[in-house]
């Protein structure tokens, strides 16, 4: 689970900004230039005209002149009447002969070598004839045949735009413009003036300042948009990482810290050991039985600002669950290591007078070769739960020993799946004999696991695994069908069945429906409710009591025995009598064992008997292993006995083999 959220918080941090800082470049960069173009579009559209409007004008000029006469016979009284008419539009005039000679010229201004910046081809298509004027001159447009002008893009670095001003409506450019027309023998040179006024350009400058104003307005709304994304995100991320108890950082921060920790300490090869530490509040839900589950989460809140102190640079802590803190911190060797631990504690106990708090440690150093957080972490688990409950302060550490344990952990986790299909999990039973007479009275169903390379698996060697990681939950459920089954075939066979018992773990409460699963499973073979026992441990009392309650009161209804298994084992056992209405309750075996067994541990059981005889209940002594303790039950008339003094668990084929006629 917590591999899966981490997962979703990289994808998360994968959304970058850059692509849409990116793109916000690039949409208002588009833009520009669809501005700029716009621009350039209008202001070639303009020149075209005024370009356009000389050429005509020099056309004009040029055909004039040659139709005055078709003899060559032009008067230059003719043509300064000519030019004369036009020189309000004109500049100057000039007419070059075949051989480029000049054959008249309205004034002393005529297309030199050096200033011949401009020229242009008829639509007669004819080569202009003044080669001095060709070699120098640049087409700045064309006409074609349909009359259409194409402009030279070298036109707009030609023209002078150094003439200026403010004031719009001034001259924003003012060139001289040298049309060359070829005509039949000659060629006839007009001088224009290219004006452009900045009222041309008015409404292109006022929609292109509207334009830029929108893309002002539009990339500030976008960075508004960004800045709000980045900050949102890391509000997302702080919350993400934020523990609801502590307000500090929890679990996934801690499992981001310490990894990238650990990475640049092996990077830098420090003298530093890294340790990953879990540390334990010890009986933390009898502490929340007592004060309330407020006060248990403030007092953690307490306790984890304690630790916060205490912690150096670049170490890390965080809440991990319940009353579990995790840390990573640095050291020389296990002897610092262990003072600063016992350092902690004592802080906490000193801050704590009124309460004796207690806690178990576990620690795991951190390899060259190992950096995952959630491995180094479990190892620290195991490495506390293995550690003595003598030892003060309770601090293990994790070894060789505990990683053995810990691949035997993976797996029994790795073929749990495959020994359910293949039915390596079999029922054993472990009579219930009456007292007085001695005769059966009823079994517990227990599990045993024969693998296939293993051989015989003891419970305590998988059954905690299941506990942890949830599998017990199917197992039980196998459980059950399994006994159902052997009881609907020994009433088929025509034997006398006895009552079976089948643990029903706590985890199992979880369900509000657990009641009908029940009955669904049993109900498969047809055997009656009254053949099956269904045993509880008292510790399910303390998780859902409501759902515990209904959940036994249904069973009841549904001719189910219910029993309490373990009862002294807990921490309030007479309220769960109080409360909890149920058939069987079963003596916890460790008060038949001790030195004190046949005095005070006897007259406690003389006392449970004589009051679950008062609440109408049936008891049953577990764990009986000599003639006294039987002779002792017998007089405190105790309803049945189970343990190794009669018979150990056994196999359903020795079982039947032994008590079939009965």
């Amino acid at each position: 689970m917590e591999k899966t959220k981490e997962k979703r918080i990289r994808r998360l941090k994968r959304k970058r900004i850059w692509p849409s800082v990116i793109g916000l470049f690039v949409i208002v960069g588009f833009i520009l230039v669809a501005i700029v173009g716009e621009f350039t579009t209008l202001f070639i559209n303009i020149l075209s005209r005024e370009l356009m409007y000389g050429y005509r004008l020099s056309m004009k000029v040029a055909e004039s002149y040659e139709a005055i006469g078709e003899d060559n016979s032009r008067t230059p009284e003719q043509m300064v009447e000519l030019y004369h008419d036009m020189m309000d539009e004109l500049e100057a005039v000039c007419v070059y002969g075949a051989q480029g000679e000049i054959l008249w010229s309205s004034s002393d201004m005529i297309p030199k070598k050096e200033e011949a910046v401009t020229a242009v081809l008829s639509p007669m298509g004819k080569e202009v004839a003044v080669d001095m004027v060709l070699s120098e001159s640049v087409s700045l447009f064309t006409i074609d045949s349909n009359g259409d002008m194409e402009i030279n893009e070298k036109l707009l670095a030609m023209i002078d735009f150094s003439n200026i001003y403010r004031d719009g409506n001034q001259l924003l450019a003012d060139e001289d413009i040298w049309y060359l027309i070829p005509m039949n023998e000659h060629t006839v040179c007009v001088l224009c003036k290219l004006r452009i006024y900045g009222h041309d350009l008015q409404m292109a400058v006022l929609g292109m300042s509207f334009l830029v104003l929108v893309v002002v307005l539009f990339s500030l709304y976008y960075l508004w948009t960004l800045v709000s994304m980045v900050i949102s995100q890391k509000r997302t991320t702080k919350i993400i990482y934020t523990d609801m108890i502590t307000g500090g950082e929890n679990w996934l921060a801690f499992i981001r810290k310490s990894t990238k920790r650990i990475r640049k300490v092996k990077r830098g090869r420090a003298n530093k050991k890294l340790a990953v530490i879990h540390l334990r509040m010890k009986k933390y839900r009898s502490f929340c039985t007592c004060f309330g589950f407020i006060k248990g989460e403030e007092l953690i809140e307490r306790i984890y600002l304690l630790l916060k102190k205490q912690m150096r640079r670049g170490e890390v802590l965080a809440h991990h669950e319940k009353a579990d803190f995790g840390m990573l911190l640095s050291c020389s060797g296990d002897e610092e290591l262990i003072l600063r631990l016992t350092t902690m504690l004592q802080k906490i106990d000193s801050s704590f007078p009124e309460i004796k708090l207690k806690f178990a440690i576990g620690v795991c150093y951190v390899e060259h070769f190992h950096d995952d957080v959630e491995d180094l972490y479990n190892n620290a688990v195991l490495a506390r739960e293995l550690c003595g409950e003598d030892k003060e302060p309770q601090i293990g550490f994790f070894n060789i020993e505990m990683s053995k344990q810990r691949l035997w952990e993976q797996k029994v986790e790795a073929d749990m799946e495959r020994a359910l299909e293949n039915r390596e999990f079999q029922v054993y039973l472990q009579p219930k004999f009456s007292t007085g007479e001695e005769t059966l009275g009823g079994a517990e169903a227990l599990v045993r696991w024969i693998h296939p390379t293993e051989g015989f698996v003891p419970p305590n060697k998988f059954i905690p695994i299941f506990e942890r990681n949830g599998f017990i939950l199917k197992l039980d459920d196998y459980m059950l069908h399994e006994v159902a089954r052997q009881q609907a075939e020994w009433i088929e066979q025509g034997w006398k069945v006895v009552p079976i018992s089948v643990n029903v773990s706590r985890a199992h409460f979880t369900r509000e429906d657990l009641a009908e699963h029940i009955c669904e499973i049993v109900d498969q073979y047809h055997v009656p409710h009254n053949v099956i026992e269904l045993e509880l441990t008292e510790s399910a009392f303390f998780d859902d009591k409501q759902v515990l309650l209904t959940t036994v009161r249904k069973l009841r209804n549904a001719g189910f025995s219910v029993s309490m298994d373990d009862f002294g084992a807990g921490y309030s056992s007479l309220n769960s009598l109080k409360e909890l209405s149920i058939d069987v309750l079963k003596i916890d075996a460790d008060f038949f064992r001790g030195a004190d067994s046949l005095d005070r541990g006897m007259l406690i059981v003389s006392e449970v008997i004589d009051l679950a005889k008062k609440l109408n209940m049936k008891i049953v002594a577990e764990g009986i292993e000599s003639r006294e303790q039987v002779d002792f039950l017998t007089d405190q008339e105790c309803d049945m006995i189970q343990g190794y003094y009669f018979a150990k668990p056994m196999p359903i084929e020795e079982f039947e083999k032994n008590y079939k006629k009965i």
